[in-house]
């Protein structure tokens, strides 16, 4: 058995992967310049194209519409450059968990069927 110190550690730790450094080494500066308008447009239609396919997922319910809303108007607000307010972690969650729900489901996944599905421990509205 190895013993794990309590403390941590004041040294950085090396990165695991060649692309992407260990949390410990990043900064709190910026990491990258805006993308080019040309990106930010094919951006913008894949938030678009992702934050309507979630509102499907989630038939409408009201929660998570809202959710589903806020991260879009941050995501495009961020692309255009624009000043946006800080978004909840919890709307990027919802985000993220109507469209893994949707991913689950179109792979076979554990999602029996349409009246079962839940979403982020509560059901989704019908």
């Amino acid at each position: 058995m190895s013993v794990v110190s309590s403390r941590a550690s004041r040294r950085p730790r090396a990165s695991t992967a060649g692309q992407l450094p260990h949390w410990s080494e990043v900064s709190s500066g910026p990491l990258r310049a805006r993308p080019s308008a040309h990106v930010a447009a094919v951006l913008r239609d894949l938030v678009a194209w992702a934050a309507d396919l979630a509102l499907l997922l989630t038939r409408g319910c009201p929660e998570d519409r809202t959710a589903i809303e806020r991260v879009r108007h941050y995501a495009c607000a961020w692309l255009a450059g624009e000043p946006c307010a800080d978004i909840a972690i919890d709307d990027v969650l919802t985000t993220v968990a109507a469209l893994m729900a949707g991913i689950d489901r179109s792979l076979g996944g554990t999602i029996p069927n349409d009246d079962e599905r839940e979403a982020i421990g509560a059901a989704v509205c019908a």
